[in-house]
């Protein structure tokens, strides 16, 4: 990377001449206004900023305008400790990553390998599926946390990538103050949503490409905010604008919800092609999802968008599903049994369509794939009726 153009800004000249060599010879800036200025000329890599600017949210913000003359810029924030509070002002700057100081050599050298993986170098990361074809969006939903939402989405969305292949499917993770999905695939994001919604005025596919987790099968995860605080930066207009761009580049994308029938989740219920909703076999879960469904029928939301999926299914303190189905006033499309290895594979961060395919309950997350994707499933589906 001879040609790898770094710009450092600070006013300590310790710190200047450290950082310098810690990026093999990069130029260095006491005055804002001059970096500003050898942006504007253009052909920079990556603009480092030193710790002298990381006290103040000011200090920070501004390097927001570096942004106007150089849109794709990759900016880094070296400062001596992070918090949520200066995560947070380096997102709304624009920033890519905040490093925590002492800047070493090794450090400067992950955020360039970094670099290297972003759209700057390789703009081609993730290929659409055609320019003329959307993929499906396909909503998990539950009234109630603990119903086994995140479980449910993260093993469709393994089954459907398994299928697919590879930079087919993409999971969202919706529930923007407690999302699990990263937690449940033992995945660590270097980058989240927050990230995309602050670059929507200039997000393309590469760029939200390159905000993508990747799990090992090849399944990409769009995480939630690290910080519950850091969900107030996203409104349901940028959660909807995000998930449009995604299916311009998958066959699926998978939306993982909070429980909360809000402003958030009707939008996405609105765009999305179909609803898996989740329910428990508890009374409490049934209650809600009864509330949470007049409520849709009032707002005259098509009831042949959701599809009920019963989780839980042969639990001892078990409920009558046709009890279920008549206060629901909706069918059980797919169930799921209750096993073991569901906790098993969450603490393992592998699910259980991955740790234990044959058993039953992978069985039961394949019967919802094949419910929601039955254009892709043909085969397992011709096994399912064999069974029955």
């Amino acid at each position: 990377m001879s040609d790898f153009v770094c710009l450092i800004v600070d006013d300590d000249p310790g710190f200047l001449g450290l950082a310098s060599d810690a990026f093999g010879g990069a130029t260095v800036y006491q005055d804002v206004d001059e970096a500003q200025h050898r942006v504007t000329q253009g052909g920079v890599d990556l603009l480092v900023i030193g710790p002298s600017h990381s006290h103040s949210e000011h200090g920070v913000k501004q390097f927001g305008a570096f942004l106007d003359a150089d849109p794709g810029l990759p900016m880094v924030l070296v400062a001596p400790e992070v918090s949520a509070l200066l995560l947070k002002a380096a997102m709304r700057a624009g920033l890519r990553d905040v490093v925590e100081g002492p800047l070493t050599p090794t450090k400067a050298a992950e955020v360039i390998s970094e670099l290297s993986r972003s759209p700057r170098r390789q703009p081609e990361r993730i290929s659409p599926v055609a320019d003329t074809t959307e993929g499906r969006v396909l909503t998990v939903a539950s009234a109630k946390g603990g119903s086994g939402k995140t479980v449910t989405a993260t093993n469709l969305a393994l089954l459907l990538a398994r299928k697919l292949g590879p930079d087919r499917v993409v999971v969202v993770d919706a529930d923007l103050q407690f999302g699990d999905v990263c937690l449940v695939l033992q995945l660590e994001p270097k980058y989240t949503i927050v990230n995309a919604a602050q670059d929507l005025h200039r997000l393309d596919e590469s760029l939200l490409g390159s905000y993508l987790t990747e799990h090992p099968s090849g399944l990409s995860v769009l995480a939630a905010p690290l910080e519950p605080a850091f969900a107030d930066d996203i409104s349901s207009r940028m959660m909807i604008e995000i998930i449009a761009k995604l299916r311009k580049m998958f066959e699926y994308v998978v939306v993982d919800t909070a429980s909360l029938l809000d402003e958030t989740l009707l939008s996405l219920f609105e765009r999305a092609d179909t609803v898996l909703y989740v329910v428990d076999m508890d009374l409490p879960s049934v209650k809600n999802a009864k509330l949470a469904f007049e409520t849709l029928r009032l707002l005259q939301f098509p009831s042949t968008k959701i599809n009920l999926i019963l989780n839980r299914s042969n639990a001892r303190a078990r409920l009558d599903e046709h009890e279920i189905e008549r206060s629901l006033k909706m069918e059980i499309k797919a169930s799921v049994p209750s096993d073991g290895l569901v906790p098993a594979s969450i603490n393992e961060g592998r699910p259980v369509v991955e740790s234990s395919p044959r058993s039953k309950v992978a069985r039961g997350f394949e019967s919802v794939a094949i419910m929601a994707a039955p254009e892709i499933f043909e085969e397992e589906r011709k096994r399912w009726r064999r069974r029955r």
